[in-house]
């Protein structure tokens, strides 16, 4: 540790007279990466390294300044990495160089992805991503797509994760076989989450094929994994065993524990149905252990408390079942918690830049290209088409709309646009916890609890004594709707009638009306009146009060 830190200081301690001097500055670059790779892992590496950094300061080259701190990075203790990193990046933006900047953000994203700090990570992505979206460098925009697939696989986009994943590994496939094989253990892992085991088996099988053409062992464990999971999810429990049981160890002598507590979660699944109830809770329980000591978990791997709760509801002790509860409950608001911030951020900053830089290249496109006139024509065209369909859809929407207000006036509420619940499945509640819940939730809507401007499932879950899953699968079960719009559809209803009946109320703004429904903001409002009226608020007042001067004359 002496030699590190002496090392580091080493340019700053030195003469002025020492630094004046350009014999230094001449010492290829080569050599001494030479020496490195030479003394790499050991203690002797960091006079070389601490040397390349001088080279490189003295001969006032800001890119190799760069790359000497990603090979002290390399080479320091775990607990030492992000503050190199850091001086990658500074180094990197004294430099003024987008490619060096990106990829210095995204190596600081990876150390904080491998520490488990998604949001850390995430931040980083999209800092790399703002440098790199426009880089004429493949290799790294093909890195950050690869970082941001992991975090959308973690979020459960499975498909956005796919498509990601997909274009990854046509890039990679190349010359980068590590990444490639990376990139089709990733798809394959997504299609086993999404139920399709066709193309889950096609993909893995792939990457077995090109794992012997290309004589590569690393990702051989994970291949084995997914084709326990496959062999899984096709009822073949046995063979789901031992495939699992086989990769497993090989897995945790990577410490790859997100591979690890996947691998454990469908382990325990495979035990489970095959009856070996003891053996499916020793998987389980190692899923657990990961989220105690790592804080790693996904929606899919928070089952694992489930059939933890289970076994122990009827395996005594009973203390045991409370306390993989109060797991559970831990773990979804850690994951509450992780995955607001992830979600919001991914999509307003991450998508958003993906799709303005898309769109930029087309215009670019637009703008060079030679047939400028056949475009025109085409657009007049398409102008003409869209304008009559426009005439067409405003006389089809008078009428729905006048359809809709006569049904209102009948108190029928617009039709859902797609069942939404869990029709045909029995609920995995225990009765007497559904009834407690089904009570309070009627309970609920007599006093108006909707119209409270911060009610939402957590708070609503606490006030039941009950937790958010329950409740969110009472109401599906129930209501035949999801949560967000139960809550908006009793508070349409509930203004709906005071519409009818207080004229005072028909001449308030949109802005009033929302406050007066319970709702944050006008435009939650006004999505949610069209969603359950069908016609707009300002449509069906308008109607109202045409139809009440009529009757009065």
């Amino acid at each position: 540790m002496k030699l590190k830190i002496a090392g580091v200081l080493l340019f700053f301690l030195l003469p002025v007279t020492l630094i004046g001097q350009g014999h230094l500055s001449n010492i290829p670059y080569d050599d001494l990466l030479q020496q490195i790779d030479l003394h790499r892992g050991t203690p002797k590496v960091w006079p070389y390294l601490n040397k390349y950094l001088l080279v490189a300061r003295l001969a006032g080259n800001k890119p190799q300044i760069v790359a000497a701190y990603k090979e002290m990075l390399h080479e320091c203790s775990e607990g030492q990495r992000l503050q190199y990193a850091d001086s990658m990046i500074m180094a990197a933006k004294d430099a003024k160089i987008d490619d060096l900047i990106g990829a210095s953000y995204l190596t600081k994203g990876i150390l904080h992805y491998q520490r488990n700090e998604h949001q850390l990570a995430l931040d980083n992505y999209i800092r790399a991503n703002k440098y790199l979206v426009k880089s004429h460098d493949p290799y790294l925009r093909h890195k950050v797509m690869y970082s941001i697939a992991q975090i959308k696989f973690y979020l459960g986009y499975y498909d956005e994760a796919i498509a990601l994943f997909r274009d990854c590994s046509r890039y990679f496939q190349e010359g980068d076989s590590l990444p490639y094989l990376k990139s089709l253990h990733g798809m394959t892992v997504c299609y086993i989450l999404t139920d399709n085991i066709a193309l889950a088996a096609q993909t893995n099988q792939l990457a077995l094929n090109e794992s012997a053409r290309l004589g590569l062992k690393d990702m051989l464990p994970y291949i084995e994994s997914a084709a326990g999971m496959i062999f899984y999810k096709s009822g073949e429990y046995e063979k789901a065993i031992n495939s699992l049981s086989y990769a497993l160890p090989l897995i945790e002598k990577d410490a790859d524990y997100p591979n690890e507590a996947i691998t454990h979660f469908f382990l325990g699944k495979a035990y489970w149905e095959s009856g070996l109830k003891e053996k499916a809770v020793v998987s389980f329980k190692a899923v657990d252990g990961i989220f105690t000591e790592k804080q790693y978990l996904r929606p899919d791997l928070r089952q694992s408390y489930e059939y933890l709760i289970k076994y122990y509801h009827y395996i005594k002790p009973r203390d045991r079942e409370l306390m993989y509860v109060n797991q559970l409950l831990k773990a979804d608001s850690v994951l509450g918690k992780e995955f607001r911030y992830l979600v919001k951020k991914i999509h307003k900053e991450y998508d958003t830049a993906e799709l303005m830089a898309e769109k930029q290249e087309i215009q670019s496109e637009l703008a060079r290209s030679q047939y400028s006139g056949i475009i025109f024509k085409v657009a007049f065209c398409i102008l003409a088409v869209a304008l009559a369909c426009l005439v067409y859809w405003q006389v089809r929407m008078r009428k729905i709309n006048r359809k809709r207000f006569k049904e209102l006036l009948e108190n029928r509420p617009a039709p859902e646009s797609k069942t939404v619940g869990i029709q045909g499945k029995a609920l995995t509640i225990n009765p007497v916890i559904e009834i407690h819940i089904a009570k309070k939730v009627e309970e609920f809507e007599r006093k108006k609890g909707y119209l409270k401007k911060d009610i939402n499932a957590t708070r609503m879950a606490e006030a039941f004594d009950t937790n958010e899953k329950y409740l969110r699968e009472i109401i599906k079960a129930n209501k035949k709707k999801g949560f967000t719009n139960y809550i908006n559809d009793l508070r349409i209803d509930y203004l709906l009638e005071r519409l009818k009946t207080e004229p005072v109320l028909r001449r308030y703004t949109n802005a009033t009306l929302a406050n007066e429904a319970g709702f944050s903001t006008t435009q939650h409002f006004t999505t949610a009146f069209k969603k359950r009226a069908g016609i707009s608020p300002g449509y069906f007042i308008k109607e109202f009060e045409k139809l009440k001067t009529n009757s009065n004359d």
